[in-house]
């Protein structure tokens, strides 16, 4: 069948949106339309294509061949379709439009509740479509052109489509519960090889910096809990069944230092991420300007 000239931007979209989610509701979800009409914009997509982009598998939504040969060219088609947007913002209007960040859970519930506030005050009309996720994650959908900003654990090494800045630089903390600590004030060499330590999932950026520093001074606990968020991991240390290694924020009446007499810390890098080489995003930018407003008055800008 012959392609028509012209397709409707809007089911190139869609298509984008079903492969990068591999489901239509959460296609839907992500377009703000109902899985009818997405549904039906595959359809009339494959129609005018003459060939099926999905193959549909019980609940699983699989690219076909010809579909998974397409999906570069439709990633850049929604690059320059975000691009074109941004650039026809005036400064002169208020701002409005849609705003894909990906945070980490840390980021976002402990480093930046201020400028999500202002933001959400100062530009009512902008939609927020906030992402959690782990920095990896964030990495890659930033890539390929699904987010627009990222803040978190920054890698020590990222693809040249992507461009990262450091923005605080924090030191890691062994803790541990105090029903541990009133005995005998244990040191980390005697109570770490006694207890499971808490880790971060294996693989992510503040794992590798936690296993790094372990290896340094030759700490091998007995066993290791493997938790996603940090927030869980201080909860569950907060028990005293392990010790964990977090960031300083997280001291408090349920869990206490360490006693240590190593000479470094583990560290880790946290920051903004965000594409290289596309055209600025006003939205983008006027959320990182107010996220290192609050920083400056907070103290804590790197």
């Amino acid at each position: 069948m012959r392609l028509q000239n012209h397709i409707d931007s809007s089911l190139w979209l869609s298509f984008h949106a079903v492969a990068q989610s591999r489901s239509f509701s959460q296609a839907a979800e992500r377009l703000h339309i109902s899985q009818p009409a997405i549904s039906k914009r595959i359809a009339l997509l494959e129609s005018r294509l003459g060939f099926s982009l999905f193959d549909r598998l019980g609940s699983r939504v699989i690219l076909t061949t010809r579909g998974e040969q397409l999906l570069p060219a439709v990633t850049q088609l929604k690059r320059s379709l975000d691009a074109v947007y941004n650039l026809a913002l005036s400064e002169e209007q208020p701002m409005r439009g849609r705003l894909a960040l990906g945070l980490s859970h840390y980021c976002g519930l402990h480093l930046l509740h201020d400028a999500l506030t202002a933001f959400s005050q100062q530009y009512p009309e902008v939609l927020l479509d906030l992402r959690f996720s782990d920095s990896e994650a964030i990495i890659k959908a930033i890539e390929q052109g699904e987010l627009a900003l990222g803040y978190a654990t920054l890698p020590p090494r990222v693809h040249s489509h992507v461009h990262t800045t450091a923005i605080w630089h924090e030191q890691l903390i062994p803790m541990i519960a105090p029903r541990h600590w009133q005995n005998n004030q244990p040191t980390i060499h005697k109570l770490g090889r006694r207890l499971p330590c808490i880790l971060p999932a294996a693989g992510t950026s503040t794992r590798n910096s936690i296993e790094h520093w372990l290896d340094q001074h030759q700490l091998e606990p007995p066993a290791v809990i493997e938790i996603n968020q940090l927030d869980s991991i201080a909860a569950l240390a907060a028990t005293g069944v392990g010790w964990a290694i977090l960031p300083e924020t997280f001291l408090n009446k349920h869990l206490v230092a360490l006693k240590t007499d190593l000479n470094t810390s583990a560290t880790r890098a946290l920051g903004r991420i965000q594409p290289a080489g596309r055209a600025p995003n006003p939205l983008a930018q006027a959320f990182d300007q107010l996220v290192q407003d609050s920083l400056k008055q907070s103290g804590r800008l790197a």
